[in-house]
């Protein structure tokens, strides 16, 4: 739990434990300060869609700081949880996302007292932030030029059209780098709507227990669930796509010097997308979700595993409800009350126990509050007092299921945090006020914006 993560000396190791079994290395990729896909329409081309994306720098550290902590908790790190395998948190900033001003300044009670949340208003060296948190940090530019691009005249005229994508490479694929990792047994890519509520070890023991391709049993090289996104066509078909919230991968130079090489000369047409399967346009089809999609359903198909995201990257919402159409592998599916396909399944009915890996993408994570619905607006049934999960949902069909469960969980990890460690403010039991977050506090922080007591 997040007390083990502020309390016990991560070098230590019970005596009669065996060693762990790999170590796994969680990657997050900073591609932007702030996400700018919600207000713009052609930047949603370019970059997964994240409404949980923090707005500010105390909400980053914030996000970065918890999601370590539930990692923490259900790594061999912390021997309650049963998991035989350590972890390394790994940042790739882009070099644009390095330094950042929030453009949404902190005005929460919290900060009008004063204290560190005023360092958060002014420029915040993350490189340095997330390295006091206890991630090892890179500044990665994007392996893939724009002008090298080849094989679709169409997107090489999309990404050089458009500043959106980034300048004369391709700001989203540093999320490539995280195949370069080959001092690790397995790397998880996780984004801010990751939340880790169980043990992976399911997961990555298929990476890890296969790691020989002897001629007979091909190695898996990924393992993934899939997610369902808008179509920026028409919103009512959802094209199912790789989650990048939760996509393991088996590191490889080999492999990351492949994906390079079929970025700039695979096939992708305006409107179709890649490959011969095609999903249409969502958010982030030009760039690495795409691009991924169409590497493991059409280049390495062998190579992968798909996991049951009810258990790997449950959103908690259910397709059937609003008659989503899913653009699959597999043609178009219609969902819809009674409808038993297994791409509708409704994973809002799991319960938590069930649930290893959450994506908040739907319910929304703790710090985005009541008041920002998706299209930014304000919630004019927002309490001022709203606590917990209430306060990071914004509409009412999202207060039953999954999403409140999801939201205390995040929440009491918090609370435990600032109830245990002594450089932390004791929590008032808030999240958000009058739909403000209400980011964690340091007492008497010895350097700005450094909450240097995370053990490496």
């Amino acid at each position: 739990n997040a007390a083990d993560l502020a309390t016990h000396d991560f070098g230590k190791r019970e005596l009669h434990r065996p060693p762990p079994k790999g170590t796994v290395a969680y990657v997050l990729a900073v591609t932007t300060c702030y996400d700018e896909s919600q207000k713009d329409k052609v930047a949603a081309h370019f970059f997964p869609h994240s409404a949980n994306a923090p707005k500010n720098e105390a909400e980053f550290r914030d996000f970065a700081l918890m999601l370590r902590s539930t990692i923490h908790a259900h790594s061999y790190r912390n021997p309650a949880s049963n998991s035989q395998y350590d972890y390394k948190m790994h940042a790739i900033i882009h070099p644009m996302a390095k330094k950042c001003l929030a453009s949404d300044k902190l005005h929460t009670l919290r900060a009008e007292n004063g204290g560190d949340l005023d360092d958060y208003n002014d420029i915040v060296d993350r490189s340095v932030l997330l390295q006091n948190l206890g991630y090892h940090v890179t500044v990665e530019n994007s392996p893939v030029a724009k002008s090298q691009v080849r094989g679709s005249p169409t997107l090489k005229e999309a990404l050089q059209k458009n500043e959106q994508s980034g300048g004369e490479k391709v700001i989203d694929l540093i999320r490539l780098h995280a195949y370069t990792l080959e001092e690790y047994d397995a790397v998880i890519m996780v984004d801010y709507d990751t939340l880790l509520l169980g043990p992976v070890d399911k997961a990555v023991d298929l990476i890890v227990d296969s790691n020989v391709d002897d001629g007979i049993n091909a190695a898996v090289n990924a393992v993934f669930s899939w997610e369902y996104l808008p179509s920026l066509a028409n919103p009512q078909y959802r094209a199912s796509v790789i989650n990048l919230s939760f996509f393991l991968l088996r590191p490889s130079k080999k492999t990351f010097n492949d994906l390079v090489e079929r970025y700039l000369t695979g096939p992708f047409a305006k409107g179709k997308g890649w490959g011969k399967m095609g999903r249409g346009s969502f958010p982030g089809w030009m760039t690495t979700q795409g691009f991924l999609t169409y590497y493991y359903d059409e280049v390495a198909n062998w190579a992968k595993v798909e996991m049951n995201r009810c258990a790997f990257g449950n959103s908690g919402q259910d397709y059937n409800g609003d008659n989503s159409i899913l653009i699959t592998n597999g043609g178009n599916v219609k969902c819809g009350e009674g409808n038993e396909n297994s791409e509708c399944n409704e994973c809002s009915q799991s319960t938590l126990l069930e649930v290893s890996v959450a994506d908040l993408s739907y319910c929304r994570a703790p710090w985005v509050c009541g008041n920002d619905d998706a299209d930014g607006g304000d919630d004019e049934n927002n309490d001022d007092d709203a606590t917990g999960a209430a306060a990071a949902v914004s509409t009412a069909d999202k207060f039953s299921g999954l999403c409140p469960k999801f939201q205390n969980a995040w929440f009491s990890g918090r609370l435990q945090m600032e109830d245990v460690h002594p450089q932390l403010q004791k929590g008032s039991g808030a999240l958000c006020i009058e739909g403000r977050y209400q980011p964690m506090m340091l007492l008497k922080p010895a350097v700005s914006y450094r909450p240097d007591f995370m053990d490496q």
